[in-house]
């Protein structure tokens, strides 16, 4: 019957009438009614029929070369099916000793009383065995649904995170030799940084970034809502166009109450900046919500910031949001960037500063160094070596935060370049 069984299982070159009176010696020591019957088979069915051992509550294999590629596949087998097991080979030297996980070594020509007394104590161990490979079967199946449900969750996010860069322009207008160029990289599947730049008008580009608190999902959605509510424009009968822009404060501000609004008790705040541009004066006009300072890399080698005042996104429903506005000369650039930049380039303080020897510091000021890299060449390919740097970074693959900078370039006016030329610059994410 099931169980009940121990499998002698003979090497096709030993002699099985031999190596079977021998077993059934040692089992003549044995007393009581949960003797085992003797079921002998060779090495062969096991291979071709391993269900075989699910009778079993024991295995005595006899091989006559344990370097074998039978003696390796038996007992593969046997482990695999997590049952008792002893190993005899001819003569051999070892008088019961560990073999393997599971398997005890027992010459064949030992005491057949030394044998029961092995095959007793594997015998008890037997139902241990059996509920734990019970166990194990059912961890096997819960880990297969985990892998199921981690697969569907992957293919999620990766579509997602493809939803997500559609969503981003994938064009920037390019007016009076005014160009965009922009660097966008998400620390997971997905990103909680946003930014958009778009022609308002025949004369006006609207350049914007948010950063959403946290990371993943839940900051990615949040960066929907932030781009669906942000406005540029209201309709104004008493303007000649019928429309009147709405300046970076009153957009802000806008956002803001409209973030407010749709919270459900729990405060979900963001950072933004957003900037509009006259293409005809070169003049910036700039509001900002808690979002690092934008930076202007001027043609002469100096670097400014622009500073208005402002508190974060979601948070303060009376909130003013002040303006600032800067004059831009050709060569100049401005940077709209979110704040993992500042965790993305670590370095190293001494003890007298960081209180620990080699520690390493989270958040320092070596990006603005990097920054300044970028007011040289074009634009574009100053904004690949950033990307480059980046990935030489000891934290590139475990990237800290989403990582977005706006790059705006001020060049000499030349022929106007339309929203949808080829030629026009486009965003990208590296």
């Amino acid at each position: 019957m099931p169980g009940s069984e121990l499998l002698l299982v003979i090497d096709p070159s030993l002699n099985a009438n031999d190596v079977t009176s021998r077993a059934q010696t040692a089992l003549s020591y044995w007393n009581g009614p949960d003797r085992p019957t003797i079921r002998t088979l060779s090495t062969q069915i096991l291979f071709d029929e391993p269900t075989v051992l699910a009778g079993a509550q024991a295995v005595w294999l006899a091989l006559q070369d344990e370097g074998s590629s039978h003696a390796h596949e038996a007992l593969g087998q046997i482990q695999e099916n997590c049952v008792p097991a002893i190993i005899s080979l001819p003569g051999g030297e070892r008088i019961v000793s560990a073999y393997e996980d599971g398997v005890v070594a027992c010459p064949l020509d030992a005491d057949p009383t030394l044998i029961c007394s092995v095959l007793r104590s594997l015998w008890s161990q037997a139902p241990v065995l059996a509920e734990l490979q019970r166990e194990i079967k059912l961890l096997r199946a819960h880990e297969n649904g985990l892998c199921g449900q981690i697969a569907q969750l992957d293919e999620e996010l990766r579509m997602a995170a493809q939803l997500q860069k559609e969503f981003m322009p994938t064009e920037l207008p390019s007016v009076n030799g005014i160009g965009f160029d922009v660097l966008w990289r998400p620390a997971g599947y997905v990103s909680g940084d946003i930014y958009d730049v778009v022609q308002l008008d025949d004369t006006h580009i609207g350049l914007f970034i948010a950063d959403a608190v946290g990371h993943g999902v839940p900051a990615a959605l949040m960066t929907v809502q932030i781009k669906q509510s942000m406005p540029t424009k209201t309709l104004d009968e008493s303007s000649r166009p019928g429309y009147r822009l709405y300046s970076p404060g009153e957009a802000i501000g806008i956002l803001n109450r409209e973030m407010l609004k749709h919270q459900s008790g729990k405060v979900r705040f963001a950072t933004a900046c957003y900037g509009v541009i006259d293409t005809e004066t070169n003049q910036l006009t700039v509001a900002r919500a808690g979002h690092p300072y934008p930076l202007i890399l001027r043609a002469d080698g100096r670097t400014d910031t622009i500073e208005p005042e402002g508190g974060l996104l979601g948070v303060f429903p009376d909130e003013v949001f002040e303006e600032a506005t800067v004059q831009l000369e050709p060569g100049d650039r401005v940077l709209l960037y979110s704040d993992g930049f500042e965790v993305a380039f670590p370095t190293r303080k001494d003890a007298e500063e960081d209180g620990q020897p080699g520690r390493q510091k989270l958040a320092n000021d070596q990006y603005a160094q990097e920054f300044e890299d970028l007011r040289n060449g074009n634009a574009e390919a100053a904004l690949d070596r950033l990307a480059q740097r980046l990935n030489m970074q000891s934290g590139s693959l475990n990237q800290r935060d989403d990582l977005t900078v706006v790059c705006m370039t001020i060049s000499e006016p030349a022929e106007s370049l339309s929203t949808g030329d080829t030629n026009a610059p486009t965003a990208s994410a590296a």
